[in-house]
Parts: C-alpha cells; structure tokens; sequence
C-alpha cells in the first residue's frame, strides 16, 4: 500500500514540475480516464526523472515497482532536501527544466512552491493520504511522514540515563554529547509549534549550551550513533535507528 501510493504520486507529478503553460486543465483533470491519459503521456516520453531525497535504500525499491507497473524509465537524482532545492533553482533560473517532479521534505516543497516552480494537481491517490497531508494549496501533498525520535547508543548510554523528555537533553551529563542534523528545521518549527514559541525557543537556547554537535544527514547520524563515535542524536528519523537495530547494532 504504502509503496504502491508513492510510486502512483510520482506518476501524478509526471508535469507538475514543468512551467505551467497550458497544462493546468491536465494537472487538474479527474476525468475517469485521468490515469490513462497520463500514462499515455508519460509513455510518450518513455522517462520520469524525479529529484528526491528519500534515501536510495527506499527509494530503489520505489522505483523499480513504479517501472514494473506503469512501463515507464523512472530515473532518480537523491540528495538532501536543500540541496535538491538548490539544484532545482538553479535550474530553474537557467530555463533548464528537465525535471519532472519533486519528492523531498515540506520545508523545501514549500520554498518551490513560493518560488514559482510548482502547479496545483489533483491525483485519485490524495483519498489514500490524511488530511494533514493535503496543504489548501495542493501544490504538492505529502507522500510520506517522518517521524523523529531520539535514539542512544546502547552501550554508552545506560538505562537508567536515557533521557524520558527533551527536557532531559538540558541535563549537565549530556554537555557535548548530543548530536543534531544541521538541516532539521522542520524538526525545529514542529519542537517549537508543540512547545509553544517562548518556551520552545528558550529550550533551544539552552540546548545550545550544551555544545551538541552538528552533523550532516540522518542516515549518517544513526551509523555514528551504532558505531558509538556519538551517544546520542536527539533529533533522528525512527526508520534509520530501526534499520540498523534489526541488524543487531547497539542503537534504541
């Protein structure tokens, strides 16, 4: 269900990242024929290329089922939300637009959309989503949730330590033993909204006293975590801590 889902937005956003023109009526079109008449203009093209930074070990698997369904060449270029951002708008300002659709965080998809770069779109796969993932604009929508979570390594981090709330992270032991991923501002924005804003932006502050270190990437933060170089990340996607654990590293 869930794969099957991902692989029909893509399919949706076959040109939803192309200059609007006159595609629009396409985009929006709920016709019962909608999916046919996207798939016979996807199989015109004979290619999707999609910018993603959903990590190669998900989104492989991805694609190879959407190629199997749909008959078409889905090619992926995957790095980090802002550098797939970067990319995109640098393209874009070239009047380079070889991309076909995006699948990245919402921070990201929402500064492609306040740039221009993204049209309204409908896709019989939104009856599948919540409806927290459904912004009014319909830009795009959200095929996947990341949930974060803190995650320890198991030998360096005793039971009776591991932290029970955020608020645990200000204790003195965790003073430069903390990670965080420099590009978690979805992460921030959420702690805050949850918090409230003063008392939200008064915890980061003192959790920047506590000289956390800065890191690049999820996936790399739950290796560093497994392989004990970090005791613990504060702020990690579940999935990557779960993967390796199934392995039998020594990360919760």
């Amino acid at each position: 269900m869930f794969s099957r889902t991902i692989a029909a937005a893509f399919l949706a956003l076959w040109a939803a990242a192309v200059p609007a023109q006159s595609h629009k009526p396409l985009y929006t079109y709920q016709g019962a024929d909608r999916d046919q008449r996207v798939l016979d203009g996807a199989r015109k093209e004979a290619r999707l290329l999609a910018y993603t930074s959903l990590n190669l070990k998900d989104s492989m698997p991805i694609a190879e089922a959407f190629e199997k369904k749909y008959g078409v060449k889905l090619e992926l270029w995957r790095s980090s939300s802002e550098k797939v951002l970067q990319r995109a708008l640098t393209e874009a300002r070239g009047g380079r637009y070889a991309v076909d659709g995006f699948e990245l965080n919402g921070p990201e998809m929402e500064a492609l959309r306040r740039e221009g770069l993204l049209e309204e779109f409908y896709s019989p796969q939104f009856a599948n989503l919540p409806p927290a993932a459904l912004p009014k604009h319909r830009q795009w929508v959200a095929d996947r949730f990341n949930f974060f979570t803190i995650a320890y390594n198991t030998n360096l981090v005793k039971p009776a330590d591991v932290p029970n709330s955020y608020e645990d992270l200000l204790n003195p032991r965790w003073v430069g033993k903390i990670a965080l991923e420099a590009g978690d501002t979805d992460w921030f924005a959420s702690m805050v909204k949850s918090m409230g804003e003063a008392k939200g932006l008064a915890f980061f502050r003192k959790l920047a006293q506590m000289r956390p270190q800065v890191r690049t990437g999820h996936t790399l933060m739950g290796e560093l975590v497994a392989s004990g170089e970090i005791p613990l990340a504060a702020s990690i996607y579940n999935h990557n801590a779960e993967r390796l654990a199934v392995k039998g590293a020594p990360i919760k």
